[in-house]
C-alpha cells in the first residue's frame, strides 16, 4: 500500500473532521436548519477550507450517507460470516439494522436524502452518489445471500425468488423504520396516534412476521 504524504494525511483528517462536525450540527438542527457556516464554525475551519472539501451542504450529506452505508455493510458482512442457518441470518440482519438505526438515526435520514435525490441533475457525475449506490447494492447482496443460504440449508422455502424476496424485505424494513420516525415528529397522520408502538417493537414484529412467512415447514418442526 502506498504511503500517504503528510499533506494527504492532513487532507483526509480534515475531511473526516468536517463530516464528524456536520453529523453533530445536522443532528442538532436538522438538515434544513444546518448551514455551511455553522459547520465551518463548529469545526473551527475557514469557509474557504470547508468549500475546498465540499461544494455544498448536499455533498456533505452524501458523504454522511456514504459513511453510514459503509458502517452498516461492515456490520452486515459479519453476520454472513457466522455459522448460522439462513433463516437465523435474516433475523440477525434485521436486529443489526434495528440497532444501527437506533444508534445512528442521522444515517437513516441520510439514506433517505440520497434516495430522494436520485434522478436529479445534482447527482450527475457525483462520486459520492456512485459510492452510495454501490454500498446499497452490496447491502442487498448480503440479504439475498442469506436467503440463498436458507434455501440451501432448508430453513427457508425455496419457492421464492431470493432477489425478489430480498427486495421486499429491504423495502418493507425501510417503511417500518420510516413510520417509527414519523411518530417522533409533531406533524404526522393522526392514525399513528391510535397505535402504541416503538421503533423496536415495530422492527421486532416485522422480523418475526417475515420470518414466519418464509420459514420452511421442515424448519418449523
Amino acid at each position: 500500500m502506498k504511503k500517504l504524504s503528510r499533506k494527504e494525511r492532513e487532507r483526509i483528517a480534515r475531511r473526516e473532521l468536517i463530516i464528524d462536525t456536520a453529523e453533530e450540527v445536522i443532528s442538532n438542527y436538522g438538515f434544513e436548519g444546518a448551514t455551511m457556516d455553522a459547520v465551518a464554525e463548529k469545526a473551527e475551519l475557514g469557509k474557504g477550507t470547508l468549500y475546498l472539501h465540499f461544494k455544498s451542504k448536499a455533498s456533505i450529506y452524501l458523504a454522511i450517507c456514504e459513511r453510514g452505508s459503509k458502517k452498516l455493510n461492515q456490520l452486515m458482512s459479519k453476520v454472513l460470516a457466522e455459522d448460522l442457518k439462513g433463516i437465523d441470518m435474516i433475523k440477525k440482519l434485521g436486529m443489526v439494522y434495528l440497532d444501527f438505526v437506533k444508534t445512528y438515526p442521522i444515517y437513516f435520514s441520510a439514506f433517505n436524502y440520497y434516495e430522494n435525490l436520485i434522478g436529479e441533475e445534482k447527482l450527475a457525475g457525483s462520486e459520492l452518489a456512485a459510492q452510495c449506490e454501490e454500498y446499497a447494492r452490496e447491502a442487498m447482496a448480503y440479504i439475498v445471500r442469506a436467503l440463498q443460504v436458507g434455501m440451501q440449508d432448508g430453513s427457508i422455502k425455496d419457492s421464492y425468488d431470493p432477489r425478489e424476496l430480498g427486495l421486499i424485505i429491504w423495502g418493507a424494513s425501510k417503511g417500518v423504520v420510516h413510520i417509527a420516525f414519523l411518530k417522533e415528529k409533531k406533524d404526522h397522520m393522526k392514525i399513528l396516534d391510535d397505535v402504541s408502538f416503538s421503533l423496536e417493537s415495530l422492527v421486532k414484529n416485522f422480523i418475526e412476521l417475515i420470518g414466519s412467512g418464509m420459514r420452511s415447514d421442515d424448519h418449523k418442526s
